[in-house]
């Protein structure tokens, strides 16, 4: 299903202004994974791993895509019932801040 197709069908449906809409190449992909370690995924979630994360909420996110179409609410739902978190924002934002405070930790 092309990101066009699925964005139209989320429109249809009512999602509106609920669908997130981003862009995501490799290199967000790799980022992804070095903010969310496997220790930070065993501290903070039920996954083992980001890996086993994005293939649990593939229903949601389909995380090959060039384009990240998704409800927002939806993914948000997932992210409280599986994480320590509630929301993608808030996970992202504790991930970006360890990811920092380890690489900072690194410099010295």
């Amino acid at each position: 299903m092309g990101a066009r197709f699925k964005e139209a069908l989320m429109d249809r449906l009512g999602y509106g202004s609920d669908v997130m809409r981003v862009p995501f190449s490799e290199d967000t992909r790799n980022n992804l994974k070095e903010f969310f370690s496997d220790a930070f995924m065993q501290t903070y979630t039920r996954c083992r791993s980001f890996e086993e994360f994005m293939f649990s909420s593939a229903v949601f996110v389909n995380w090959d895509a060039p384009l990240l179409v998704y409800s927002k609410t939806r993914f948000d739902t997932f992210v409280s019932e599986t994480t320590s978190f509630t929301t993608w924002d808030e996970m992202l934002e504790k991930g970006g801040e360890i990811y920092q405070n380890v690489a900072g930790q690194g410099r010295s």
